[in-house]
């Protein structure tokens, strides 16, 4: 029979979803690919709750947001149990399908709907809440700063859309404008390294003045947010800080590793088409990441001016010209 899921996994031994589909012979994981597509495609609820039961070792919750669960799966040797059905065969698949389906029609979706509500209406308070704590706390700063010199930003701008695609559009007639190329590429280098400088800075506890560069020590004060004073006259708070370098989606998070390239490569760029083909690698990046649909902001919004739907416009033009 081979060694039990328990037994494999025990409590401190949490497997990720390869080890699961490793522990199952191939016609049972066929079966369980199945299952898993069906509760996907026909309930929209994804294996996500994770738990260990004593009896069972770990099992599998499938549901939605805030642990809004329809039903969970355990596993076992000859193969895996749905609600007191094990799945080995077509016939058990097919009863197991039908009794997701009865758990689904047994109010799920309104199940989902309420606890949606009370998620936003509990969201919506507490917002209100930081809301009038924050003016609070903004307006007692105003009375000993100049607000003038407060919190004033200045990130590098994004690629302008109609410059990205008057570059494309000259160096497919092969009239490849050289200013306008060294002005788009600067302008993605002069972006990711700011973003880069200022992400590292507040890992340190740090922010740098966006008027005359110096670095200032946040320490204490950024859970305090107190105000941060700069010799030249300009002061910051450090949620409003962080908080506006994400508002303004400078460049970061998980592909990072794609800005930090575009920075390494950019001041090596020997000729006009060495940057043509590193803009050209950043754009694809863009387009790639805008069309995977996976969770989390896509890569363009970081770089070039304009709303999702502009952005994607412009890089199915550019992409399928």
């Amino acid at each position: 029979m081979g060694i039990e899921w328990k037994e494999k996994y025990p409590r401190k031994i949490k497997p990720a979803y390869s080890d699961l589909l490793e522990f199952f012979q191939p016609e049972i994981r066929e079966l369980f690919l199945r299952f898993d597509g069906e509760m996907r495609g026909r309930f929209d609820v994804r294996n996500k709750n994770h738990r260990y039961l004593p009896t069972a070792g770990w099992a599998y919750g499938y549901g939605r947001n805030y642990g809004c669960e329809l039903l969970s799966v355990t596993i076992r040797n000859d193969g895996f149990c749905v609600s007191g059905t094990t799945v080995h065969d077509e016939d058990s698949l097919r009863v197991a399908l039908e009794k997701a389906d009865r758990a689904y029609r047994d109010g799920y979706e309104e199940r989902y709907a309420a606890i949606c509500a009370k998620k936003r209406a509990g969201q919506i308070e507490r917002s209100k809440k930081r809301t009038a704590r924050e003016k609070t706390e903004m307006s007692e700063l105003a009375g000993n700063i100049d607000s003038d010199k407060l919190n004033r930003f200045k990130w590098n701008k994004k690629v302008s859309r109609n410059d990205l695609y008057r570059l494309y559009q000259g160096e497919a007639k092969g009239l490849l404008d050289g200013e306008l190329l060294d002005e788009v590429g600067l302008t993605f280098y002069l972006r990711c390294k700011q973003a880069k400088d200022v992400r590292e800075c507040m890992d340190k506890g740090q922010i740098i003045c966006h008027h005359c560069g110096a670095i200032l020590s946040a320490g204490r004060v950024s859970r305090d947010n107190k105000p941060i004073n700069c010799d030249c006259g300009y002061s910051y708070t450090y949620r409003e800080y962080r908080r506006n370098c994400n508002s303004v989606n400078m460049p970061g998070g998980r592909a990072s590793p794609v800005f930090d390239s575009f920075l390494d490569k950019w001041p090596r760029c020997g000729d006009a088409n060495e940057k043509m083909l590193l803009i050209d690698w950043i754009v694809h990046e863009c387009h790639v990441t805008l069309m995977s649909g996976e969770k989390g902001r896509s890569v363009c919004i970081n770089l070039i001016e304009g709303s999702l739907k502009q952005i994607s416009e412009l890089l199915t033009k550019i992409a399928y010209a």
